[in-house]
């Protein structure tokens, strides 16, 4: 029998040391039963408690009390290319376990990581069901390359097939410096996120299954539109020549064209899974389905998923794995326009007295694009599907005891087909009498993986690891699209299309292979050292540099284990590791160093080629030096502490530079420019309260980042569009996502018109003085912060009695600035007064007459001096605390289930984005357009507010 203090444990896993593949789970009453020698020795283990071994010594009852405490420096973790002890670890990794990320109802995975891992911050785009969010780790190292973590599944690195389900994960390790990424090298340069999905273990066979539903409602947090009576009072206080239909007669109607467009969301999650596991085989079973309705009125998503892990041990020395996964997903679209459900004017209705849609062409139509979208939706739709698998087979082979050869091989493919269909009787598509568009998409990826391991410990104090491996893969993407015009009415096929209008296709190759090299040292649980080394060869760059080396070294000291720590008895655990190391990134373009020509136009009929993109034969890989120091604490057997610092030193940066047109080329890839992020990050995760009946924990991290442009091409500064006409700028020693606007100084008592300023500069480009001026056009651009954060991250708190969880999920963000750029259509002083406007929000104040102070000009039908032009009057503070999550969940207890052959069963009760905290005058200081950090003109699909209630039930 297993037990602890308070009674027996169901669900412990017993099994024979040595011998992974005899084991068992205690049952019901925590009874279990297992053969093995008498010399055995058994190994306890269960989530929370220390694992103990037992010596058999010839017993045939032996009894187990499991005493619970911290053994997080103990735990296994996956890392690059296998697991390690937590102990031992020198570089700086972060673990999310399933249980953890299953907070956010959400298809995607990428949204669940918010909030939870210092340093890593999560930026959402949109709320449109099955969007996914950007990831981004230790801020922004690079300028054209891509910003995104590279995702290693089950050891298979960035493989296309089946998209990830968050149901089949058992675990996520974040790498974050260059001691825990370099074995990944050309590709880690933004960090790692390793994915391990479930599997089967030995002695434990269960049936799990769950059901999650939800509603979700639209919440536009500050933003909020004039409705008919308000927006008629404002038109009609405006200056200037007011047009003679604005009268009384407008408030016979009052549309809320965003009720129109808008709905309570259901979203569904049905999952079964099947876990076994005996002596010669383990595996685990999952079929999932989830759809989700948009709250913008007339999108659907849905996906079905598969996944089959099997393990398969051949002998003592052959161990076979085998992984499939499968998904499809499709969507469906007649969505409702945001954009025209807030531009649009209350004034005007969408049905006539019979019912008839309206066109927005008739003369009692005010808006200004004389447009009722709601006339076109059933004239038109889109829809996307797709079909993903992936297969796994590998083998691990025990040739000595300390000498093992590992295989991996993956292959996966993925098929889209994207339809797009306008109607003839769709305004705007009688020109060319209604339209059908096909997109077809094939990817392809493969994957090898061969690895030899050794693994030996001497006189019980060395522990030595180390591994040899190579590596390939390569991908191919083939797509082709069509177009055909002049169809009839409800086709859906292009050959019924008169006109063969367009058609597109494009191939696209890349491959990578690479060697690499690791080594850890462990003396006597107290020292460590890592060092490994990586040479990639990619077909990204040409011969003169398609091959670079990677390296980095990490050293560890286990303070807490020397001998004048031992009367220090608050401090339970203390580490100090430090590592550096160098990393990479590759070009966004497979032929970067080619000179290409565009053959996409016609001369006299005849394909023709032109120049567009100058080679360049030297392109080498942008180069990250990193250096982290970090310390580990557990104090008081209470709080645990992690304290990180680290340097970024990014150089040789791929930049697509702008050619002069005399070279008749238009671009050339370079390495040009450097950029540098420096940083702190804290984790606190104190046990509040712990007693027999109750137990409340807390995890609170916090990144700090400082990302600067440390170089760029000839020393010469940027200007870059952003959005809405926003401008940034590209400065050496300045941030790298700093805005540059023309500055906003208020509003003129006396006159009420806009104003700004215009600043002096002397002979050595230094402020003298600034001036004021009521001439946009005049002002002056200026550096105004920037998009990135000071600090963010987040907060998670679980308190649980007697059967009884509450869990909540809060993250944050500090310091940034969002170019709030719908301001120039929904607050823009009546330079478009045909467009609906949002109330002032609490503090704002319009100027009326001589003497007010104001925070926004006079209004004047068709606009006060051009106040509504991009300035930082619409940069406004992104700061935010959000309650992203909460819930409230029952387990039954065990004596009432166990007669029905139920080991459990839980329900929960959770609401997500419940409250936020802001002055951000939009809808969600979260949703912008990303690395743009703005919001454009229909501003983005807001994110929902959902409540759901979900069962989960395991036999």
């Amino acid at each position: 029998m297993v037990s602890d203090v308070d009674g027996t444990i169901i669900g412990a896993s017993v099994v024979e040391k040595g011998n992974s593949g005899n084991g068992v789970a205690t049952d019901v009453d925590g009874r279990y039963s297992l053969q093995v020698p008498p010399n055995a020795t058994l190994e306890i283990s269960y989530l929370g408690y220390a694992t103990q071994s037992v010596a058999v010594n010839g017993k045939t009852t032996v009894n187990i009390t499991l005493q619970s405490g911290d053994n997080s420096l103990d735990e296994v973790v996956v890392v690059a290319y296998g697991t390690q002890k937590k102990s031992s670890i020198t570089g700086s990794i972060a673990v999310i376990k399933d249980t953890d990320l299953k907070t956010v109802t959400s298809p995607s995975v990428q949204s669940m990581l918010q909030g939870k891992v210092a340093g890593v911050q999560v930026l959402n785009t949109s709320g449109k069901p099955g969007e996914t969010a950007q990831i981004r780790i230790r801020g922004k190292s690079t300028l054209d390359s891509s910003s995104d973590p590279l995702w290693v599944v089950d050891g298979v690195v960035a493989q296309v097939g089946a998209p990830l389900n968050p149901n089949e994960i058992a675990s996520i390790s974040v790498l974050k410096d260059a001691a825990a990424t370099a074995l990944y090298g050309s590709r880690a340069t933004n960090g790692v996120i390793l994915v391990t999905t479930k599997s089967g273990r030995a002695g434990e066979s269960s049936l799990n299954v769950s059901a999650k539903t939800g509603i979700a409602t639209q919440y536009l947090g500050n933003f909020e539109l004039m409705n008919a009576k308000e927006l008629y009072d404002y038109t009609s206080s405006m200056g200037g020549q007011q047009p003679s239909w604005v009268n009384e007669a407008l408030l016979n109607h009052d549309t809320n064209w965003f009720d129109i467009a808008t709905q309570s969301a259901l979203s569904q999650n049905y999952t079964v899974s099947y876990t076994t596991g005996r002596e010669k085989m383990r595996s685990f079973l999952m079929a999932d389905y989830y759809s989700e309705e948009g709250t913008m009125k007339g999108f659907d998503y849905s996906r079905y998923s598969l996944r089959s892990n099997n393990d398969y041990t051949v002998n003592d020395r052959l161990t076979i794995k085998t992984k499939f996964s499968g998904s499809f997903y499709r969507n469906f679209s007649q969505e409702h326009s945001v954009r025209s459900a807030m531009l649009n004017l209350p004034w005007d209705y969408p049905y006539n007295e019979n019912g008839a849609i309206r066109t927005g062409k008739e003369s009692d139509w005010h808006g200004r694009d004389s447009e009722n979208y709601l006339y076109n939706l059933p004239y038109g739709w889109t829809r996307g599907k797709a079909i993903g698998v992936s297969a796994n087979v590998g083998f691990d082979y025990k040739i000595t005891d300390w000498l093992i050869f590992e295989s991996n091989n993956n292959i996966g493919y993925r098929y889209t087909l994207d339809e797009e269909y306008t109607d003839p009787q769709a305004i705007g598509a009688n020109e060319y009498n209604g339209s059908i568009v096909s997109k077809n998409n094939f990817y392809t990826t493969r994957y090898t993986n061969q690895l030899l391991r050794f693994i030996e410990t001497f006189d019980d104090i060395h522990n030595v690891s180390a591994f040899l491996g190579y590596e390939f893969s390569d991908s191919r993407a083939e797509s082709n699209s069509a177009e055909g015009r002049g169809i009839p009415s409800g086709s859906e096929v292009l050959n019924v299309a008169a006109n063969p209008y367009k058609v597109d296709g494009n191939i696209v190759e890349y491959a990578m292979q690479s060697v690499y090299f690791n080594a850890n040292y462990t003396y006597n649980n107290r020292y460590m050292a890592q060092f490994s080394f990586r040479t990639d060869g990619s077909s990204r760059f040409g011969k003169n540099n398609r091959y670079s080396n990677f390296f980095t070294v990490g050293l560890g000291w286990a303070i807490h284990e020397e001998d004048f720590m031992k009367d220090i008895s608050w401090v339970n655990q203390l580490k100090l590791r430090g590592s550096y190391g160098s990393i990479g990134n590759v070009p966004n373009s497979n032929y970067g160093y080619l000179s290409v020509y565009s053959i996409s136009t016609q001369y006299n009929g005849v394909p023709s080629a032109f120049p567009s993109r100058l080679g360049n034969p030297n392109l080498t890989w942008e180069k990250c030096y990193e250096t982290n120091i970090a310390v580990d604490a557990r104090l008081f057997d209470r709080v645990g502490l992690s304290v990180e610092w680290y340097n970024k030193n990014t150089s040789d940066l791929l930049y697509n530079v702008n050619l002069s047109t005399v070279t008749g080329y238009a671009t050339q890839w370079r390495n040009v420019g450097a950029v540098r992020n420096r940083g702190v990050e804290i984790v606190v995760s104190p046990d509040l309260v712990r007693s027999k009946d109750f137990l409340w924990t807390a995890d609170f991290n916090i990144g700090f980042n400082k990302g600067v442009i440390d170089g760029l091409y000839e020393g010469r500064s940027q200007i870059i569009g952003s959005d809405m006409g926003s401008q940034k700028i590209r400065e050496e020693n300045v941030d790298i996502d700093t805005w540059y606007l023309r500055e906003w100084a208020g509003v003129d008592v006396y006159s009420g018109d806009p104003m700004w300023y215009i600043y002096n500069y002397d002979e050595n480009n230094n402020v003298t003085g600034r001036t004021l001026t009521t001439n946009q056009a005049a002002a002056t651009r200026v550096k105004m912060g920037t998009s990135n954060p000071d600090f963010s991250g987040g907060l998670t708190t679980s308190a649980s009695y007697k059967g009884f969880t509450l869990s909540a999920g809060m993250t944050f963000v500090y310091g940034n600035k969002i170019y709030n750029g719908a301001r120039q259509f929904y607050d823009n002083d009546g330079a478009y007064p045909e467009f609906n406007s949002m109330k002032l929000k609490d503090g704002w104040v319009r100027w009326e007459k001589p003497g007010d102070i104001a925070t926004h000009p006079k209004a004047i039908w068709g606009g006060n001096n051009m106040s509504e032009k991009p300035s930082s009057r619409y940069l406004e503070d992104g700061s935010f605390l959000k309650l992203g999550s909460m819930s409230l969940s029952y387990s039954l207890p065990t004596k009432w289930l166990s007669q029905a052959g139920v080991k459990s069963l839980d329900i929960t009760l959770s609401g997500e984005k419940l409250i936020t905290f802001t002055k951000f005058s939009g809808f969600d200081p979260e949703i912008t357009t990303g690395n743009n950090g703005s919001v454009g003109e229909g501003m983005q699909y807001p994110a929902p507010r959902r409540v759901s209630l979900g069962l989960n039930l395991t036999f």
